[in-house]
């Protein structure tokens, strides 16, 4: 009898522990979202350079009117605490055990420049004070590129509504190689001079 208590007793021990293994746990899966960019037929986008930028200014366009896009994806990413942050305007997520704000800029997200500064443009792709520099110095001496601080392995850190963010390159290596671009089609038409003839008059 006691044989078969003892025989039920281990059946069911490894039914329980059976269980305990089949169910699913939860983990967080690194996935790094991108969202495909359409161009559109006939459109190239050509990098604005320092060169581009010195022509528009000595034929005195307004760099403010350019229409500038950046070349590749920009992630925005806030890791909260749920209980003690507010939401932005971004998705949330959970990985790694911490929830996450995040924030997408597809490439060839339009945008403006709000100013000119010594070292580069501030540009702003939705309406408000949400500017991102763009420096163009020594490290960039041909482009405008994507600038913030406290880098680290490709990624760094950014102001955006008041609160900083970690800024990554969804498409690249490093957000450092995001760049400003412009459609050729915009710059061709700038560069293009017009002539009036007044006609010429036979001579007496």
């Amino acid at each position: 009898m006691k044989g078969l208590v003892l025989f039920f007793i281990v059946i069911i021990s490894f039914f329980g522990v059976a269980c305990h293994h089949s169910k699913k746990v939860q983990t967080a899966v690194k996935k790094v979202d991108t969202v495909k960019t359409v161009v559109p037929e006939n459109v190239v986008y050509i990098p604005f350079t320092r060169d581009l930028f010195i022509l528009l200014r000595s034929k005195n366009i307004d760099i403010k009117k350019v229409q500038f896009f950046i070349d590749q994806q920009l992630i925005l990413s806030r890791f909260y605490d749920v209980n003690k942050a507010e939401v932005v305007s971004g998705v949330i997520k959970f990985a790694n055990g911490r929830y996450i704000d995040e924030i997408i800029i597809p490439a060839l997200t339009p945008g403006v420049c709000d100013s000119i500064e010594a070292d580069g443009l501030k540009i702003n792709f939705e309406r408000g004070n949400n500017d991102f520099k763009f420096i163009n110095n020594k490290y960039s001496p041909d482009f405008f590129i994507f600038s913030g601080n406290n880098w680290k392995d490709g990624s760094c850190d950014v102001y955006y509504n008041k609160m900083i963010f970690r800024a990554a390159c969804g498409t690249c290596s490093s957000a450092s190689d995001i760049k400003l671009v412009v459609k050729q089609s915009d710059i061709d038409n700038t560069k293009k001079t017009s002539k009036i003839l007044q006609g010429r008059k036979v001579d007496f």
